[in-house]
């Protein structure tokens, strides 16, 4: 693959779809790929993320910590992992590792921070997107507890002794 078919593949993905062409040129040059083995772990649960990663081919599955196989979730071609490890350390919640060969761009959040501070305008779009999904999620989080409550009974009078 080219740089021309990674930014085209890495812009139609978000958060990179929010910023210029250019922007995503940068990343898409200063990102490192590798390349897993079927079954080779690309990350563990617990360890503390500096980056992201775009699948660029094969797949890679993502089992939470104690599940079993079959609940694993598998991801391929054009998935990001960890776009949160984009905008701030954290701890990973998943195993990942490759469920067949596959390559993966490495996009690290040092990397991605360089490029939004030279693109200011792009750091305010992508900032506004996280703030409403920020309150999406709020707002699914309030109609859940309203919910929960609907269906409460509300308790009677108590007798007095």
């Amino acid at each position: 693959m080219t740089l021309d078919d990674d930014v085209a593949r890495l812009g139609r993905t978000r958060p990179f779809n929010l910023i210029p062409r250019e922007a995503v040129q940068l990343v898409a040059f200063s990102s490192e790929k590798r390349r897993l083995r079927a079954g080779e772990t690309l990350f563990c649960s617990g360890e503390i993320a500096d980056a992201g990663y775009f699948v660029h081919s094969g797949a890679i599955t993502l089992l939470e910590d104690g599940a079993e196989p079959r609940g694993a979730r598998r991801v391929g071609a054009g998935a990001l992992i960890g776009e949160s490890a984009l905008y701030a350390p954290i701890a990973r919640r998943v195993d990942a590792r490759a469920a067949e060969d596959a390559v993966v761009m490495r996009v690290a959040r040092e990397t991605f921070r360089r490029v939004l501070a030279e693109f200011p305008a792009a750091a305010d779009k992508i900032r506004a997107a996280l703030a409403a999904r920020t309150h999406r999620f709020i707002d699914g989080l309030e109609a859940a507890r309203v919910k929960s409550f609907d269906g409460a009974v509300a308790p009677g009078p108590t007798a007095a002794p």
